[in-house]
């Protein structure tokens, strides 16, 4: 069905259909199959990504399914049998300061910029011109203040824009008040995940002249961040005063506590460099789109429980000017106000100069060098102006080898001249490379060895080793089918050579058992394989025992199939009470329910019961007293297809059928 959706937006794009003709097939689409507006969501959304559906038809076809989605919903249903998922766990989000941690340099300030005298020297003549822009706005689109409707005490308990619930304060920061929230609109749909998290605008940052029309273009933005690694900023808004952003709700916790915890376990070096790629990969996919997070921080990068880790905050980034056309700067003007973490921060963001991205290559690595070592700032949290004034020199991380040490400090350089120049530069000096030298030399040693008369062995050996290796290069280039091949394979590896596999792909076997367990099991969408899902983890398990994804992964679906099998089982308790035993065109039966059962716990002792199977037999035997044996048929049939062992339901059967026979 999400292939019918997909075309029906294709051919709206392309001019083929009208808006309504388009209402019209996504309403049947949706009745048939109801969980098809998700599929619908993601299509449209990575067509906008890919710029090929401009922003008016993406909001109006967004806008469009949901409505469809919602009035099918009530169609069909007017109450939500089962409840798969419940609430989250509480998460952190960005901006948040552990009351403990009395450091103000890891918290977010607004500092005000004298233009006449920056301490690192003159913003360029597109900076001083950019003080200017939102200033000279229009008066007609400048924002006027809402007086209208004030939320004096906003909080837990207020709705904003009749749709959002807050529900809890998650924490502060500099520019921003996060809450947790629940979204009527979703549930209203009987959306199974109902909750977003909200950034409420401080005081502070709302009296800064054109700061909703600056961040309502920048978050604008940050909606075009389609990617993995970068959380999605969903819309920003208003409700009289209250300027705020909606934001995908996570589970997990930001870098700042992980920092703070390592400082006493440290991180393997390998889990270090896995989180530090990630971050590389989110942020260089956000430079390559002109968006500079100029605030990169710990507490702006969270680890999910699933191992994997995303950046925040890019709903108050900044814009990278590259083309006249661009040069609007809606940011908060840096010439005039900036938003910094002081020991993250540059001496050119201190000066309120032009973004740029080895800003942000500074804050990533500083973070990079925490994960690295312990936790430890590289200059103990000094400010950058300060760092440049006395020379200071980050000491050398331990462990790293000599292109990584190098990658790392040029990275940590407060000029921005000598800073490594781009996010994919340092991502690759930070990667461990096979050695060819020592290739080279194990080669000619072992070559001597053979000449020597040792033995021939010992070189197949290094040999088979060495295609070991260059297959991991391989796989880590991208090459899927070449991985599906390997980690399949795995068993009848030698167990050195699986020791080799394991360790070189970890990251990859990881996330390949990932998403082969959501792809058996996830009942929000109706894959209800929970066996197929256990053997898989039982596998991931026997490479990775320590593995705290698999873990986090384990514990999310034991208790997805523990709330399904409370849900099916008060369904099946209720349609036996009311003996709806044939099936209906709604599904709210017993032959709907059953199957499900066995799918998700083949052995449950309910579908050993024989009471439901002895109703079959009592309903049919009913119907066959008054001599209505098509409808003694149909309850027996059904009764075998539920319960294909049951000799009764078998014996009655063959006596109905011998009878109409005769």
């Amino acid at each position: 069905m999400s292939k019918a959706c997909e075309l029906l937006i294709n051919d709206y794009i392309a001019g083929t259909l009208t808006i309504a003709d388009l209402e019209q097939g996504l309403n049947d689409v949706f009745d048939a199959a109801p969980s098809s507006h998700t599929e619908a969501q993601k299509h449209l959304k990575g067509l906008y990504s890919k710029e090929k559906i401009d922003a008016t038809h993406f909001t109006e076809v967004s806008e469009l399914i949901s409505r469809v989605n919602i009035q099918s919903t009530i169609n069909s249903s007017s109450e939500t049998d089962s409840s798969y998922f419940g609430e989250d766990q509480t998460m952190v989000l960005t901006d948040m300061d552990d009351e403990n941690d009395d450091g103000s340099s890891d918290k977010t300030v607004i500092v005000q910029i004298d233009i006449a005298d920056q301490s690192v020297g003159n913003a360029s003549a597109a900076s001083r011109h950019a003080a200017d822009d939102i200033s000279n706005i229009n008066p007609r689109i400048v924002e006027k203040p809402h007086k209208s409707k004030k939320h004096k005490n906003l909080g837990p308990g207020v709705t904003l824009k009749d749709r959002f619930v807050l529900l809890e304060k998650l924490g502060q920061g500099g520019m921003g008040v996060v809450f947790k929230a629940k979204d009527l609109l979703k549930v209203e749909a009987q959306d199974k995940d109902p909750y977003v998290a909200i950034k409420v605008l401080t005081d502070a940052f709302k009296k800064f002249s054109g700061s909703f029309i600056a961040l309502q273009r920048e978050a604008s933005k940050a909606q075009r961040l389609a990617h993995p690694n970068i959380a999605t900023v969903y819309d920003f808004d208003r409700d009289g005063d209250t300027v705020f952003m909606t934001m995908e709700y996570l589970k997990g916790k930001p870098l700042n506590q992980l920092i703070k915890e390592i400082s006493k376990k440290p991180l393997k070096r390998d889990h270090a460099l896995y989180i530090i790629d990630e971050l590389c990969s989110g942020l260089a996919y956000a430079h390559e789109k002109n968006l500079i997070h100029s605030d990169f921080k710990p507490g702006n990068c969270f680890l999910l429980n699933d191992g994997h880790v995303k950046l925040l905050d890019f709903g108050i980034a900044r814009a990278s000017t590259q083309t006249a056309e661009e040069r609007e700067n809606t940011m908060f003007d840096p010439a005039k106000l900036s938003a910094v973490t002081p020991a993250y921060a540059t001496p050119e963001m201190f000066a309120g100069m032009n973004p740029d991205p080895r800003d942000d290559i500074y804050g990533l690595a500083c973070v990079a060098y925490q994960l690295l070592s312990s936790g430890k700032h590289p200059y103990n949290k000094i400010t950058s102006p300060k760092i440049r004034e006395l020379g200071i020199k980050p000491k050398p991380v331990k462990g790293l080898n000599r292109r990584q040490q190098k990658t790392l400090t040029k990275a940590l350089s407060v000029i921005r001249d000598d800073r490594v120049s781009s996010v994919e530069d340092f991502a690759d000096g930070m990667r461990v490379r096979k050695s060819h030298t020592k290739t080279i030399i194990l080669v000619a040693l072992f070559i001597s060895m053979i000449g020597a008369g040792i033995g021939y062995r010992p070189y197949l050996e290094f040999r088979a080793e060495q295609i070991l290796y260059d297959k991991i290069e391989i796989i880590k280039r991208g090459d899927k089918a070449l991985m599906i091949e390997t980690i399949w394979s795995l068993e009848q590896q030698k167990p050195e050579h699986q020791r080799i596999l394991s360790v070189g792909l970890r990251r990859e076997i990881i996330t390949f058992y990932r998403d082969r367990i959501r792809a058996v099991f996830r009942p929000g969408e109706g894959l209800y394989d929970y066996p197929q899902a256990i053997n898989l983890i039982k596998r991931a398990k026997e490479l990775y025992q320590d593995s705290v994804a698999i873990s986090t992964i384990e514990d999310q679906v034991n208790e997805q199939k523990d709330r399904l099998m409370n849900s099916l089982i008060l369904l099946y308790n209720r349609y036996l009470k009311q003996k709806k035993l044939i099936r209906t065109p709604k599904g709210d039966d017993l032959p709907t329910v059953i199957p499900l059962i066995k799918r998700v716990d083949p052995d449950h002792y309910m579908l050993r019961d024989t009471k439901l199977a002895n109703l079959y037999l009592a309903e049919a035997e009913k119907y066959i007293s008054k001599g209505k044996y098509q409808e003694a048929s149909n309850y027996i049939a059904t009764g075998i297809r539920l319960f294909p062992e049951n000799a009764r339901l078998k014996n009655l059967d063959r006596q109905i059928n011998a009878q109409s026979q005769n």
